[in-house]
């Protein structure tokens, strides 16, 4: 009897501990393939936001060499022109004449008008390449401009005389009709501020709304004082 009891009693502690063994390789087979599926998981993700990286990277590469396409085109017609201009000039009244008649005639354009086109010829580019605003270029092609014409008047005065533009600003000078010069640069540095919040909206950057309302508002005074000046001083007459 005590025999049948002993293997009875060995009997359960063997199916007891096979039993342990077997849960114990069941939870280890569990846990293996948890962890089988985090890693197949963690592939998948990592493979998905591969493909994603790749995707806007291609997207901007494509953005970057569509931009970089408009950009040269834009410099290439602004040389165009440019060069269009030099032709005329030089084939209308020879090579020096021509040259220094286009000279005199950007200068005018950049300090004798409210409109910057004569400076948007190299401010646009600048905004193109290297970013740089386009009023705060115009103020300084302005500036340039305002002390390069003083010097003619006081030292060169004759040199001034050759272009009709000459002989506008030797007017202003004489009548000392400053204000067309003030608002000239005014209104040219300001529709300057409003192309480069136009090229910012293109390229979908943030504007300063106030800024760009406040340019408006300048560019129409600046244009209605330039208008009344120019009528009061009869300058209007020597270009026509």
């Amino acid at each position: 009897m005590n025999y049948l009891l002993f293997i009875i009693l060995c009997i359960i502690i063997i199916l007891y501990i096979s039993s342990i063994f077997i849960n114990n390789s069941n939870i280890d087979k569990n846990k293996t393939t948890v962890i089988e599926n985090k890693i197949k998981d963690k592939i998948k993700k990592t493979i998905i936001e591969n493909k994603i990286k790749d995707k806007i990277t291609q997207d901007i590469d494509n953005l970057k060499n569509k931009k970089n396409r408009t950009n040269i085109i834009t410099i290439c017609i602004i040389f165009i022109i440019f060069l269009i201009f030099i032709i005329y000039y030089i084939s209308k009244f020879g090579f020096i004449n021509g040259l220094w008649y286009l000279f005199l005639t950007w200068i005018f354009f950049t300090i004798a008008t409210p409109t910057p086109q004569s400076g948007l010829m190299v401010s646009l580019p600048l905004k193109i390449i290297y970013g740089v605003h386009m009023d705060k270029s115009q103020l300084i092609i302005s500036i340039f401009s305002l002390i390069v014409i003083f010097i003619l008047h006081y030292k060169f005065q004759y040199l001034l005389n050759y272009g009709v533009f000459g002989k506008v600003i030797n007017e202003i000078i004489k009548k000392n009709a400053y204000l067309v010069i003030f608002t000239s640069i005014i209104g040219s540095t300001t529709i300057s501020g409003l192309f480069d919040n136009l090229i910012d909206i293109i390229n979908k950057k943030t504007i300063q709304f106030d800024k760009f309302i406040f340019n408006i508002i300048l560019t129409i005074i600046s244009f209605i004082y330039y208008n009344k000046v120019m009528k009061e001083n009869n300058l209007y007459k020597i270009l026509t």
